[in-house]
């Protein structure tokens, strides 16, 4: 069975490899974003309490913050435990048979939602695309071969992303970003 350990690693190598970029507020959002979280999809969560608390101690500093924060371990189980319960546990994915298949649909649910990312993987083990993991569906991913999945998987993944590009093309500017994070996994 999957375990999100591994997932989470990819992740946070794709996505945080510089705690220098962990932390940061969005003239356009309303908000932190601290490792991919959003505080206003999730203003409930106690990692913000954290953060105002850090960022009024250090003056505002981003920088120190974000990096103080990433190498705390109650942060970093904060956001693991956000990452589980969010993504990982709403697709099943403990129950998937393949580290790599799980992986793949994990990586891509973080990015482009979950339910679109299971509806891909249904898409492609011939499963109903209602974007719910139940057991007919972990049947079908789990008969698939893992690694045809990994390949078709990816396609899928970057045809997604250019249907998003040609409904609005200021997003190409996320193209290479989206492909790269595709192929990576």
């Amino acid at each position: 069975m999957a375990k999100i350990e591994e997932a989470l690693n990819i992740l946070y190598r794709l996505e945080f490899s510089s705690e220098n970029d962990v932390l940061e507020k969005n003239a356009t959002e309303d908000g932190w974003t601290f490792m991919g979280v959003y505080q206003g999809a999730h203003p409930q969560l106690d990692l913000w309490k954290v953060v105002r608390q850090k960022m009024q101690q250090y003056n505002g500093d981003m920088k120190l913050v974000g990096s103080m924060l990433y190498n705390n371990p109650q942060v970093r189980e904060m956001v693991a435990a956000f990452y589980k319960k969010e993504f990982w546990d709403k697709a099943k994915l403990d129950s998937v048979n393949s580290q790599q298949v799980a992986n793949e649909i994990f990586i891509a649910g973080v990015n482009m939602g979950m339910k679109k990312a299971v509806m891909l993987a249904q898409r492609l083990v011939g499963a109903t695309q209602d974007g719910v993991v139940g057991p007919k569906t972990l049947a079908a991913i789990n008969k698939f071969d893992d690694t045809v999945f990994d390949e078709m998987y990816d396609m899928l993944e970057n045809e997604y992303y250019k249907e998003i590009i040609a409904a609005n093309p200021s997003k190409r500017i996320f193209a290479k970003g989206w492909r790269n994070r595709a192929i990576a996994v």
